[in-house]
């Protein structure tokens, strides 16, 4: 299992009534399952059926087949066995707080037959100072009924939550544009995120949060390659957009008529001005080109025209978009996928019948 930090944020119990904060990574609040009185093995089993039942984890306890080799300074007033969460294994030793001793027993973890990280004690009870103490000490314990601090267990919850997120509705607008670049390439072939972000222009966080988006929606797949991660898809093309065409949405943020400006020749065509050139539709006199929403803040001089009341065509019409178009037009104008999403609540027939030609046409 990939190892990674464990959650830390912070909040009030959720679901369960578990809790994760800064100062105890992995540390649960459980509900009451148990009496305060209740100890031993009862607890243990509730601490399981809290595990399994409410975190969806694969928990067992078994019996430790090295304890009987243990010397009776180990053995005497404990009980060992193993607890198998989510495919991870430790050695749990049920103690009794009152005749415990944390600087004996730190030097008994090195003779026990097991990684120390992976030693866990059990309390039917345990004060909230001497449990401050062992969150201090990195040592992890349950208290059954009432709290777990195992720290590696954070990993294994991280790996369930991560798994189990909700797949969104609507794409925003770092992850299509991720999308796009995979319907644009080749099925089965991969590239780290790192690459995939310079190539994109996006940060590398955003990067991550959109194949992490793709990756619930099963649009692409991950792995793990030594520090990096590479993200594939198995479809590419028509067949992925088609996949995808219902959680893609119209990159358009923003469309206004502005004055003509020379500079302005720099920006690709958009819209059914765009549409025109690939030979489907009659052209229009009027361009339309395409911004990105940053770099539409950054221009000089835009004056806002209306249309109705302007006696030559000095003006253009521009779409601000929620990302870059220049990113991947071609041919001086914008991709062939988002063009047909900026044009799919046109409502004109001939428009859609238009887009329909360039995306067979284009999108294979």
């Amino acid at each position: 299992m990939p190892a990674g930090p464990a959650p830390e944020a912070a909040g009030s119990p959720g679901r369960g009534g578990r809790r994760l904060n800064r100062a105890g990574r992995g540390l649960l609040s459980l509900p009451r399952y148990v009496s305060g009185e209740s100890k031993g093995q009862e607890g243990v089993m509730d601490m399981l059926d809290y595990l399994n039942r409410m975190l969806g984890l694969d928990a067992e306890i078994a019996p430790w087949p090295e304890e009987g080799r243990l010397p009776f300074c180990l053995r005497s007033g404990r009980k060992y066995s193993v607890l198998r969460v989510g495919g991870t294994e430790c050695v749990l030793v049920e103690a009794d707080e009152d005749g415990f001793n944390l600087p004996a027993f730190r030097k008994q973890m090195t003779k026990l037959p097991a990684d120390p990280d992976r030693v866990v004690l059990c309390f039917g009870h345990l004060a909230s100072g001497r449990r401050r103490t062992l969150i201090g000490a990195g040592l992890p314990f349950i208290v059954p009924g009432s709290q777990i601090y195992m720290p590696f267990l954070g990993i294994v919850l991280q790996e369930r939550m991560k798994a189990a997120r909700a797949a969104p509705k609507k794409l925003c607008a770092s992850e299509q544009l991720v999308l796009l670049h995979f319907i644009y390439g080749t099925a089965g072939s991969s590239i780290c995120k790192a690459d995939l972000a310079k190539r994109l222009g996006i940060g590398a966080m955003d990067v991550t949060r959109a194949v992490r988006a793709l990756e619930a929606l099963g649009l692409v797949t991950v792995e793990k390659a030594g520090h990096f991660d590479y993200v594939s898809a198995a479809d590419a093309g028509r067949e992925l957009y088609e996949k995808a065409a219902a959680y893609m949405t119209d990159p358009v943020r923003k469309r206004l008529y502005v004055r003509r400006k020379p500079e302005f020749g720099e920006l690709p065509m958009a819209g059914e001005y765009a549409l025109a050139t690939y030979g489907m539709l009659a052209g229009s006199s009027v361009g339309c080109v395409a911004v990105g929403r940053k770099e539409y803040k950054c221009l000089d001089g835009v004056e806002e025209v209306d249309p109705a009341w302007s006696c030559g065509e000095d003006y253009v019409r521009m779409e601000v978009w929620k990302y870059d178009p220049r990113t991947l037009a071609a041919y001086g104008r914008v991709d062939t996928v988002s063009l047909a999403l900026s044009l799919r609540e046109n409502g004109d027939e001939r428009v859609e019948q238009a887009v329909e030609e360039m995306l067979e046409r284009c999108i294979r």
